[in-house]
């Protein structure tokens, strides 16, 4: 938390300064609008800069809990037994909303932009006001969201695993393309009024038009819209919250009929001919339980990102094209399968909380892998082949959805993804085992594929290690001037990385077994990692 607030002091400080920057009647940016030769505007009015900050702001309020899977929400419990309202109950709530990860991020930057609007047109009360303002919107949609997702949850949880899984895909989807589509606002720029109903549309316009002189009525509405979203939003939680406490409504009854006749048939498992009857017996138990998360089916969105970036930017990533030097033309040769690898690279990115967390889903049933007679190593290849599946459906999708777009995949950049794909599993497999014997965590349903905070530390140089071997293989292609060459190099490196992973797996397993009580302990505390 220190370092997220010493991080958020020094982006609000460099927001302060843009705001008073782009609002000061000295400098006169909110009316310099420089143009280029062909007449096109550079910098963007001021009202969209802020409308944009604050939008972005508001996202980052809402989302960020649903994707590090922490929900703040109201549950008082033996309180109500003290001579204490519930309003005071929820009011601390409220305002206890400021201590999380997304407030200490948020506020700072909105305090500091309305106080350099304030200071910039001589009118610091009133830049604070409508900053404070904006705050208390901040922190009721942000509350709003955690207890409507969290009494959904409580009532019928299947549905509201699913939804909190899907809002949080829709808000990664959204903040990814906001890059993309960012040129396309930037020339409606002038089309901004039309928001100002919004919030953060009319926070923009009192910090532009209605801090100056004269624009006292406007600022009066622009203040009194945002505090009206502020309350109903305020309403809203709280009789939701008072409703999930104290119960409200009529609730149905459910009937289950219950069967006379007796189970007669015998459930034998998935019987795999290739497999042990322990291995197979772990793949099916962790399939299972993949298939049975909401965040893992929601997921197999994510890799669409990269279909509509690739649309977006389609001759950026044609290597004849224009502006594109020799070398580049020269290269995409031999690595004409990069790009679809890269897309492989990116679903073993966005599952590496399968990957690095392996005991994630045991809670009490890792107390049966401990009790259980199975070899260790069978356990982890189990898992790791369960997951590897997962990876290659995944790949598979992007894959199949990328050739109907594009019609770019050749029988030469097939086998290139395939020999990277091999290359890929061994190596994020014998990473992920060590991860999750030594770092493990325990999973929430309903909330994202949590790992321990060293896993997110090195996943980044994880990625860049695994993207070595397609990149050596190229390269080697290249400097040869040889597909032969390259594919060879490539297939070897696959057979080495099924080496390392054999010569490996032994070690891992010993070291599982040593450590079994460990993660017995972490995966089954609820209160680990929710500080």
């Amino acid at each position: 938390m220190l370092v997220a607030l010493a991080l958020a002091l020094l982006v609000a400080l460099g927001l302060g300064v843009a705001a008073y920057a782009l609002t000061s009647p000295e400098v006169a940016l909110q009316n310099f609008q420089p143009k280029t030769r062909a007449g096109e505007q550079i910098i963007p009015p001021a009202e969209f800069i802020f409308f944009s900050i604050f939008a972005l702001l508001y996202l980052l309020w809402a989302t960020l809990p649903l994707s590090i899977g922490s929900s703040r929400q109201f549950d008082p419990g033996n309180l109500l037994l003290y001579p204490i309202s519930l309003r005071k109950l929820f009011a601390v709530d409220f305002v206890s909303e400021i201590a999380s990860l997304q407030s200490v991020f948020a506020i700072p930057a909105i305090i500091a932009v309305g106080v350099g609007a304030g200071l910039a047109q001589g009118n610091l009360a009133g830049g604070t006001l409508i900053a404070m303002v904006a705050v208390v919107f901040g922190l009721a949609l942000s509350k709003w969201i955690s207890i409507s997702v969290g009494s959904l949850i409580r009532r019928k949880r299947t549905r509201g695993e699913t939804l909190l899984a899907l809002i949080g895909v829709v808000a990664g989807l959204g903040g990814a393309l906001f890059g993309q589509i960012a040129p396309v606002l930037f020339r409606h720029a002038d089309s901004i009024s039309a928001l100002r109903w919004t919030p953060p549309g009319a926070i923009a316009y009192a910090l532009t038009h209605g801090l100056r002189e004269g624009h006292a009525v406007g600022f009066t509405l622009a203040l009194a819209a945002v505090s009206a979203y502020a309350a109903i939003l305020i309403s809203i939680t709280y009789w939701l919250a008072r409703r999930a406490i104290l119960g409200g409504g009529r609730r149905r009854r459910t009937r289950r009929e219950i069967s006379v006749e007796p189970a007669i048939q015998i459930y034998t498992g998935w019987e795999n001919p290739m497999m042990t009857p322990a291995l197979s017996a772990i793949v099916e138990k962790e399939l299972r339980y993949v298939m049975r998360n909401a965040q893992v089916r929601m997921m197999t969105l994510m890799p669409l990102i990269l279909i509509a970036v690739r649309v977006m930017n389609r001759r950026h990533f044609d290597p004849a094209g224009p502006g594109n030097s020799t070398f580049a033309t020269d290269f995409f040769k031999y690595g004409e399968g990069l790009m679809a690898t890269a897309g492989i690279l990116y679903v073993f990115l966005i599952l590496s909380g399968l990957f690095f967390n392996q005991f994630a889903f045991e809670h009490g049933g890792m107390r049966t892998l401990i009790l259980s007679p199975v070899d260790r190593k069978t356990v982890l290849m189990g898992k790791n082949i369960a997951f590897s599946t997962v990876a290659l459906i995944f790949s598979a999708a992007l894959l199949t959805v990328n050739q109907l777009v594009f019609w770019d995949l050749t029988l030469g950049a097939l086998l290139f993804v395939v020999l990277s794909f091999l290359t890929f599993v061994p190596l994020m497999s014998v990473i992920g085992n060590w991860f999750s014997v030594f770092f493990p965590k325990r999973m929430k349903f309903g909330k994202r594929l949590n790992v321990s905070g060293v896993v997110g530390l090195l996943l980044i140089p994880v990625i860049l290690v695994l993207a070595l071997p397609p990149l050596a293989a190229t390269a080697a292609g290249y400097v040869a001037q040889s597909l032969l060459i390259e594919y060879a190099t490539l297939a070897v490196l696959a057979v080495l990385s099924i080496g390392f992973y054999r010569v490996t797996i032994n070690a891992q397993g010993e070291s599982l077994q040593q450590r079994e009580l460990e993660i017995l302990e972490a995966v089954n505390d609820p209160g680990n990692g929710d500080g």
